[in-house]
């Protein structure tokens, strides 16, 4: 603040004071815009006790600020009180004085006493350093911002700026530590709004749901993103202290016996993968895995299966599973899993099976196929099945004959669910017999096909096709109407191209022959055979 006299400590905080108490935010805001805009176009402190600008707005203003008598202050524009010009002059000194502007600006328009907003900036500037470890920040994460949840009473709206102040704070550190932080971060919020929903009314709750989800799903979707690209080698004892300590938070969180809105239990899988590769550490956690779920699994073995499939168990009992997992104990992880409750663990159960599909390791891949199949077998949900399978299509494909080995037959058993992607796999693999069998079998006629796909046919295997035209040509002539005998000259017009494409155009005469002769009492048909030429 060079040719600047600064004002005293007690002074600065007696402004900071006065523009908190008398000044509304939103004109707090609009002098926020005002100086970053850079509107303060000269700047002087004198006798010690009052600040004099120049602002640049619709005009120039000059603007006094008393750091004695807040009331004396004054600025030379029509507005009647406090005015933006008079905070843009105030942020523009605390720029010359060394201070943050911004955290100023956040504290003044942030809820609470000034005492309290004075205590914040206080802490602000304790802030720790990258030599500290993950217990002294989420010490400070806590003082500076664990009670926001009281403020997000219809949103977590509050909430969004914070996270943006958290991963400011380690902008300049290394790379893996800097996401560690920042993932750390994430699930700090991520607390806040659990919080802020538990102390929802239950009347209320299910609109809260769906509004903090739509809200935190992009930062859940950061979470994972940065997770994906932490290191797979150790990255030093700091990141080690950073990676275990996030495991051991979402560790605790996961096992919460109570409503929860967030599924901890699946940024828990995420993190302690990168932890996976160290076997020292995959024993630790194994041993304290078993330690809870011993806690908590009942005594009296007639306890009904339900009661072991809570919530905290579900979760103890995946988590062992995935270390089993990676010890290769696919047979003890499968039992394992066979005490959850499937819908928290089918996404991890799916993850398994693509783990051991990619690896080829078949006989394992098939005993989570197994798996999935048992509780898979009575839904014809297209939306549920589809992972499954999905995967019985890459199987398959990596079979010697692709469209006709087991996996194809585990895609026929969920007909009609799996139509869809049997279909699509038939088509793939070349399979065009089958794919046409399949059409037949259910019903569909040629016309509610998709063309491309009925061209593609076509051109590799038009005697495939030819079932399926004579099988719709039949219900088109027994709707007993114009309409549909019409209909039924167009499809022959396309079977005869298939005869033709075949080389049976003789076949074709027969069939015409033998249609005009089932059918000659139906004169309207007649008369369509013959304005469509299919008799001449």
């Amino acid at each position: 603040m060079d040719g600047v006299i600064r004002l005293a400590g007690e002074q600065l905080a007696y402004l900071e004071e006065q523009f908190g108490a008398l000044v509304p935010r939103h004109i707090l805001s609009n002098g926020w815009d005002y100086y970053t805009n850079r509107r303060v176009l000269t700047l002087e402190v004198i006798d010690g006790n009052s600040i004099y600008g120049a602002v640049n707005g619709s005009s120039v203003y000059a603007v006094v600020l008393d750091s004695d008598e807040f009331s004396y202050s004054k600025c030379t524009c029509s507005y009647a009180g406090y005015c933006k010009h008079m905070a843009a002059v105030f942020y523009h000194y605390c720029a010359l004085a060394g201070e943050d502007p911004e955290q100023m600006y956040r504290h003044l328009i942030s809820e609470g006493t000034i005492a309290e907003k004075r205590v914040k900036r206080e802490m602000a500037s304790q802030q720790p350093s990258e030599q500290d470890g993950p217990d002294v920040w989420r010490e400070w994460f806590g003082k500076m911002y664990g009670d926001l949840w009281k403020q997000c009473k219809q949103s977590v709206h509050p909430l969004q700026s914070v996270l943006s102040e958290l991963k400011a704070a380690a902008k300049h550190w290394e790379k893996p530590l800097q996401r560690l932080h920042w993932l750390h971060a994430i699930e700090f919020l991520l607390e806040q709004v659990e919080r802020a929903y538990e102390a929802t009314d239950s009347y209320s709750r299910y609109y809260y749901e769906m509004s903090f989800n739509r809200t935190v799903d992009p930062w859940i979707s950061n979470f994972y993103e940065l997770a994906q690209g932490l290191p797979q080698a150790p990255h030093g004892e700091a990141y080690r202290d950073w990676l275990s300590k996030l495991v051991e938070v979402l560790r605790e969180l996961a096992l919460a016996d109570k409503p929860l809105l967030l599924r901890w239990d699946l940024l828990y899988h995420m993190i302690a993968e990168q932890l996976a590769s160290e076997p020292g550490w995959r024993e630790a956690e194994h041993a304290v895995l078993e330690r809870e779920l011993a806690a908590r699994l009942p005594v009296d073995s007639s306890v009904q299966v339900a009661q072991t499939r809570s919530r905290p168990i579900t979760f103890l009992q995946s988590a062992l599973a995935n270390l089993d997992m990676l010890d290769s104990l696919d047979a003890s992880a499968v039992e394992r899993m066979q005490w959850t409750d499937f819908e928290r663990t089918s996404e991890l159960a799916y993850r398994f099976a693509r783990r051991r599909l990619e690896q080829r390791s078949w006989e394992a891949f098939a005993l989570w196929m197994d798996f999935l199949y048992e509780r898979l077998e009575r839904s014809r949900n297209t939306a549920v099945l589809r992972p499954y399978l999905v995967l019985c299509r890459e199987a398959d494909q990596q079979q010697a004959r692709p469209g006709t080995g087991e996996w194809t037959r585990r895609l026929v058993g969920f007909l009609p669910a799996s139509y869809h992607e049997l279909a699509s796999h038939w088509l793939q693999c070349g399979c065009y017999e089958e794919w046409a069998d399949l059409q037949l079998y259910l019903g569909i006629r040629p016309d509610e096909l998709d063309a491309a796909d009925v061209r593609s046919v076509a051109r590799s295997a038009p005697s495939s096709l030819i079932p399926l035209y004579h099988q719709a040509i039949d219900e088109a002539i027994m709707t007993r109407n114009r309409q549909g005998y019409r209909q039924a000259v167009k499809l022959m017009k396309r079977l005869e191209k298939l005869y033709s494409e075949d080389g049976r155009t003789e076949k074709w005469v027969r069939y015409v022959s033998g249609i005009a002769d089932k059918y000659q009492r139906l004169r309207a048909f007649q008369e369509e055979l013959w304005k469509g030429k299919v008799l001449t």
